[in-house]
């Protein structure tokens, strides 16, 4: 699903004398999003992911993103907190360890 955008001239013509209540909404959206914490490993950094079926919902006026952990790669649904892939709990506790003492011949 390709979202295409306004031109932003136009845009602000047509939103010119209105009040703006997106800019708001927007910032507390990312505040909620940055505050989520992964349901499998704890971690709290998170990448936010748009499936076009669960993105928009009737009455809202912004997108619900559905986060993926950076730490295990679990996605869930912040809003609901359900886990809809599990991830990798093995990526999130033991580091990639690189093997020393290796020769490039």
């Amino acid at each position: 699903m390709d979202l295409k955008p306004l031109d932003p001239q136009i845009t602000l013509k047509l939103l010119e004398g209105r009040e703006d209540i997106v800019t708001p909404l927007a910032q507390e959206r990312e505040q909620f999003y940055g505050s989520q914490r992964c349901p499998r490993c704890s971690g709290n950094a998170t990448s936010k992911t748009g499936n076009p079926h669960r993105l928009f919902v009737e009455g809202e006026a912004l997108p619900r993103y559905q986060l993926r952990c950076d730490n295990c790669s679990c996605l869930f649904d912040p809003f609901s907190g359900i886990v809809l892939e599990m991830g990798n709990l093995g990526e999130a506790f033991e580091p990639t360890i690189p093997i020393l003492g290796q020769s490039e011949d």
